[in-house]
């Protein structure tokens, strides 16, 4: 690397010259290409929250921002004396998210850690699997089914209707929980087994190694687990808007606490999703978007929050290893300062005791295993309650086949789940190159350390957490009022492509940070340059999480509804005119047909669209893996082991002397072929079975 040069007797040293490698037209237009869409999908986010804020300007500028806030009469339909205070929504919405957060947050806890301790690995597996079918259910099912089964239940119980506040929480609660779990779940399983086997071969009961040990060293994830489920709750729109009530006129303080618990409540989410089609003017509208920007800001909270937890937890980390590292460079650990000692009768009858206090370990143990055991077996019946309900409802609609070709002189299933499908082809066509390009950004240009990287991945997480009204209404806004296009699929998959954008870019990335270091370091040593190792290497490697989380995707774009009902329009029919056909998808259907029929034959309808659609989705979810696999097997994916094969057959490859290996081989196994067939070869094997079975009479007559 140096070159020497001998000068008046003294040695000087000159670094010597690195020749720069050349990069080819193909390696600069591929990166090219990425930076320009990574700069394209930060431009759309950046567009979005610009254009929000815009749009909320002009009721902060007429009423003032504290009066927004604080008054707490909304009233803009009204003509004389129109009142913009979302003072009291802000508190019901408040108080549903508190409700549901007090049902929430013990069931996940206990059920998480029951699961992760208690059940064997195939029995955790199964009850995993129970868990992500409950998250995979549409909301829009879920407010359908609420509506009718737990409003029953609230109505036995003296509500005035089906729907109201404890239905709403209820709901809420396990819309949350499967999140919540399974975020949770990946913590627990995160612990060293070392934590439990000390805490147990100290004498600790299972329970108090599960709650005071395995608990406390996660509590930051757990923490951040919940904090999801907050804003699951707070982003919560169709549901909502199907079973809370919808009033703005507050709680019934009234008629004691039944009346408070089956009040009428409307929501923030649910206020944009129930005027946003029907705004009154600027002010109305503006103040709708002031309402977006307000959950968005409360989004951003959330978000800021679980960072902070991590880098606290993170910072914890790290002091703890430097102050480690402190002792062993000084050679000496502190003695340990004991504040009290006992003598020997007392350190023995300390251990006794509490090593035979059987009684209350008993007491304890029982107890926290029941409200264990309960938690789980809630979510797992609630779980087949709500597809046993869809399915066999669903399964009775079928008296009414004629709703798959028309419903109520509107096109039927069929034409919902086709206006389904292609909302998912048109969505992906957009939002695949975008999340590809900024994953390939993220994980193969970018640098990790800098600030403009981490504050781009919080961007994107900050996104993947907003509620999706908020981009329905900027979708609303934005391609149809301002790019005058119509109510339409392609509208809709615009929209849907910021929707979906942030969790494509998210597993992405994720799929090419999987893919071993020593693979990329392998190829490039044996000559690759970084965009072959990128389409000959990382690529094909990451394929398997890279299909998954487009078949994630798809169930998403299934179960939203959301920005679907504003920019994609809301009669059933078949998308004759293609990407610019209006018309709704099974989810928007669902809501279509539940908010305008009661009960008979047009609930047997919603609950046998609502099976199709859950169908559709929960085989997305579990064949994203299963799936995954096989596709990868098919798609003989480059492995480390082979890639100094791979190198030299490419280096080697051309066209004429393929053809002329090719022409050998043919003429190799013809020859085979003919030496096969020929006379001389059939006679000499018939002449050699015929001398085998003479052999084996002979020896047989001998052993006689």
């Amino acid at each position: 690397m140096f070159k020497f040069k001998k000068k008046n007797d003294d040695f000087k040293v000159f670094p010597a010259r690195v020749p720069k490698i050349k990069t080819s037209n193909a390696e600069r237009s591929v990166k090219g290409t990425v930076y320009l869409l990574t700069v394209a999908v930060l431009l759309i986010l950046m567009v979005l929250v610009v254009f929000v804020v815009a749009k909320s300007t002009t009721i902060f500028k007429n009423i003032g921002f504290l009066d927004f806030i604080f008054n707490g009469n909304w009233d803009p339909t009204n003509k004389v004396n129109p009142s913009y205070g979302i003072g009291t929504i802000i508190f019901m919405t408040l108080v549903l998210l508190a409700l549901t957060m007090l049902f929430a947050v013990p069931i996940t806890i206990f059920s998480t850690l029951f699961i992760s301790e208690y059940l064997s690995k195939r029995t955790q597996k199964m009850v995993m699997t129970i868990v992500k079918l409950l998250a995979g259910i549409p909301s829009i099912v879920f407010g359908l089914f609420a509506r009718e089964q737990i409003g029953w239940l609230c109505r036995m119980m003296g509500a005035p209707s089906n729907d109201n506040l404890m239905v709403a929480v209820i709901t809420m609660t396990f819309m949350a929980v499967p999140t919540m779990v399974s975020l949770s779940y990946n913590a627990v399983q995160s612990v060293p087994s070392t934590y439990r086997f000390a805490a147990l071969s100290l004498g600790v009961t299972k329970e108090q190694t599960t709650f005071g040990i395995i608990r406390k060293s996660v509590n930051t994830k757990i923490i951040s687990a919940i904090i999801m489920g907050m804003s699951r709750v707070i982003g919560e729109t169709m549901a909502i808007m199907m079973i809370a009530g919808n009033s703005v006129g507050g709680f019934d303080t009234t008629s004691g606490l039944g009346g408070f618990l089956f009040s009428s409540v409307r929501t923030l989410a649910g206020t944009i999703g129930i005027e946003i089609l029907e705004a009154s003017g600027k002010n109305h509208q503006s103040a709708l978007y002031a309402i977006g920007l307000i959950l968005f800001f409360l989004v951003f909270v959330i978000n800021l929050i679980i960072l902070s937890l991590s880098n606290f937890e993170t910072f914890k980390i790290n002091r703890k290893i430097k102050h480690e590292e402190k002792l062993a460079k000084a050679d000496k650990i502190k003695p340990l300062k004991i504040t009290k000692r006992y003598d020997d009768y007392q350190l023995t009858s300390f251990v006794k005791f509490h090593s035979q206090n059987k009684i209350f370990k008993n007491i304890h143990s029982s107890i926290m295993l029941l409200l264990m055991w309960t938690s789980t077996a809630i979510i797992v019946m609630f779980t087949f309650w709500i597809i046993g309900t869809v399915a066999v409802k669903g399964l009775a609609g079928l008296q009414y086949g004629e709703a798959f070709v028309s419903i109520n002189d509107q096109g039927g299933i069929i034409a919902a789940l086709f206006t389904t499908l292609l909302l998912i082809a048109a969505t992906l066509l957009f939002a695949i190159p975008l999340g590809l390009a900024t994953a390939i950004y993220l994980s193969e240009y970018a640098r990790q350390s800098s600030l403009i990287t981490k504050s781009f991945r919080f961007i994107i997480n900050l996104f993947a957490s907003t509620p999706s009204i908020i981009f329905g209404i900027f979708g609303l806004s934005f391609f149809i009022v301002i790019m005058k296009l119509p109510f339409s699929v392609l509208a809709a998959a615009l929209t849907m492509t910021i929707v979906v954008l942030p969790m494509l870019i998210s597993n992405f990335e994720d799929a090419l940070t999987s893919v071993p270091l020593g693979h990329k370091e392998s190829a490039a040593a044996l000559g690759l340059n970084k965009i072959k190792i990128l389409f000959k290497i990382t690529l094909p490697n990451a394929m398997e999480g890279i299909i998954t989380a487009i078949l994630l995707s798809m169930a998403k774009i299934i179960g939203e509804s959301a920005p679907i009902y504003l920019t994609l329009g809301t009669a059933i029919r078949m998308p004759s005119e293609g990407f610019l056909s209006t018309g709704a998808t099974l989810t928007t259907g669902i809501y279509m047909i539940a908010a305008g029929g009661g009960v008979g034959e047009s609930e047997y309808i919603a609950y046998l669209m609502s099976l199709t659609t859950i169908i559709l989705v929960l085989t997305l979810n579990l064949a994203s893996s299963k799936l995954s696999s096989s596709i990868l097997r098919t798609t003989h994916a480059i492995h480390f082991e082979g890639i100094k094969n791979f190198i030299k057959w490419w280096k080697n490859f051309s066209l004429k002397h393929s053809w002329n290996n090719f022409i050998r081989t043919g003429k190799r196994r013809w020859n085979k072929v003919k030496f096969k067939l020929s006379k001389e070869n059939i006679v000499n094997k018939y002449n050699g079975s015929k001398q085998r079975r003479a052999n084996i009479k002979r020896i047989k007559m001998e052993d006689e």
